[in-house]
Order: structure tokens, then C-alpha cells, then sequence
């Protein structure tokens, strides 16, 4: 079946709809499946006839990561794994360390790497520069700079909103609701999340996810499956 057209809002409007959205390159980018099709013309169960054997070389093609120097703001691929590098552009030294707090934590930490706080975990009076953040405990009195994506998860609670962050994920399984408006530059939700949001950028909502509250963007992509019940405001950018 072809794709449908995307949905598209305009203006402020109550909405709750189930759509599916067409490609844009300019869009994130989800994982693929790694299931391949059979071949146009072949039949299922089909045996092909076997050849002779033929030693075949495979080439693995290693993972790039987008990396933002939490130095200068500049971004470019890192190939292979997440690891200690330095960047292109002012050749500061970038460490890559990962780290999981499970209970009370206050310090400083910079990574281009990923901070977890978990659940029963906190960020108290903290200083941290990473590259991803992923939040299912509390932080409060913190400064937090993510270079990446901040990700929720359904304990997140304090001061999310200060929290400085190019892009969120609310996290499927997910079901969070927050108050205070949030802002970022893009937003993707996979759980099911209530609360005011205003993103510079682009608002995705997933199959199976559920937005509520109030939301403000330049554009929006409602997937088949994705529900939404806002008041909508698409607004181009000035």
C-alpha cells in the first residue's frame, strides 16, 4: 500500500488523529530491519540450484556516530565506536567516558560519551557537559549541558526544563506527564507524554506513541499508529 501524505497543521487546532507519514531526508533517522526479502520472482521455499563453492570477502562497514564538541559546538562524524578523539575544528581533546548513577551523585563530568541516571538515581547540584543524557531518576540545582539528545524515561522529574538540550526522546514504554514547557530543537516521541512543548524544529510522534498538551513547531510527522490530542501551532521559522 502506498504512503499516505503527511499530516499537516496549520494554525492553533484541537487534533487527535492516526496518519502515516511520508520520507524526508531532512528527517531523523531510524534504524532499518535487517530482514531481507526474497528476490522479485522467487518463490517461498523455492531451493536454489547449489554451485560450486565460492569464498566471497564481506566488507564490514563500521557505525558513524555524530559527534558535537562540547568545546566549540562543532559537528562531524566519528566512525567505528564512541572513544576519546579530538575535534576537527579546534583540536581540543574530547573524552569519551560513559557513566551510570544509580543513586545520589553531585560533581562535574564532560563526555562526548552517554550519562545514565536511572531510577532511585539523582543529579544534585551537579555540573555536566555530555553528549547524550539519558534521565529516568531526578536532577535538581544542576547545570546541564547535552551536545546531543536527552532521553526520558517514566521517573524523570525536577528540573528538566533547564536543562540545555539540542534534541528529546520520550523514551517508549514511557509515560510521562511534566508541566513546565520544554523546549528543544527536536523532538521524537515512542512512549506516551503530557505536557507543553516548543520545538525549533521538527515534532515526530511514533507508532504506537501518544502526545498530549500543547505543542509548538515547524513542522510535525504523525505516524501511522502515533496518536496526538494538542492544541497545535506550526509556526516557520523566522
Amino acid at each position: 500500500m502506498a504512503a499516505k501524505d503527511p499530516l499537516v497543521i496549520d494554525g492553533f487546532a484541537s487534533v487527535q488523529a492516526v496518519r502515516h507519514s511520508g520520507k524526508n531526508k531532512r528527517d531523523p533517522k531510524y534504524g532499518q530491519s535487517k530482514t531481507a526479502l526474497p528476490a522479485a520472482g522467487e518463490k517461498a521455499g523455492t531451493k536454489k540450484k547449489v554451485g560450486p563453492k565460492v569464498k566471497i570477502g564481506h566488507t564490514v562497514v563500521p557505525d558513524v556516530f555524530e559527534i558535537v564538541c562540547y568545546e566549540c559546538g562543532y559537528t562531524f562524524p566519528l566512525r567505528g565506536r564512541i572513544q576519546k578523539t579530538y575535534c576537527p575544528k579546534c583540536r581540543k581533546t574530547l573524552v569519551a567516558n560513559e557513566q551510570i548513577i544509580e543513586s545520589d551523585w553531585s560533581g562535574r563530568v564532560k563526555t562526548i560519551g552517554t550519562v545514565q541516571v536511572r531510577n532511585g538515581g539523582s543529579l544534585t547540584k551537579a555540573h555536566v557537559v555530555v553528549g547524550n543524557l539519558i534521565l529516568d531518576g531526578r536532577i535538581e540545582d544542576s547545570t546541564t549541558k547535552i551536545c546531543g539528545r536527552l532521553e526520558l524515561g517514566s521517573n524523570a522529574s525536577g528540573d528538566i526544563a533547564k536543562i540545555d538540550t539540542r534534541d528529546i526522546l520520550i523514551r517508549a514504554d514511557t509515560k510521562l506527564s511534566y508541566r513546565s514547557k520544554l523546549r528543544c530543537e527536536n523532538l521524537i516521541v515512542e512512549g506516551n507524554f503530557r505536557g507543553t512543548v516548543e520545538v525549533s524544529g521538527l515534532v515526530t510522534v511514533m507508532p504506537g506513541a501518544f502526545l498530549q498538551g500543547r505543542v509548538k513547531a515547524t513542522r510535525l510527522l504523525l505516524h501511522e499508529g502515533g496518536g496526538l490530542k494538542a492544541t497545535v501551532k506550526i509556526a516557520g521559522k523566522t
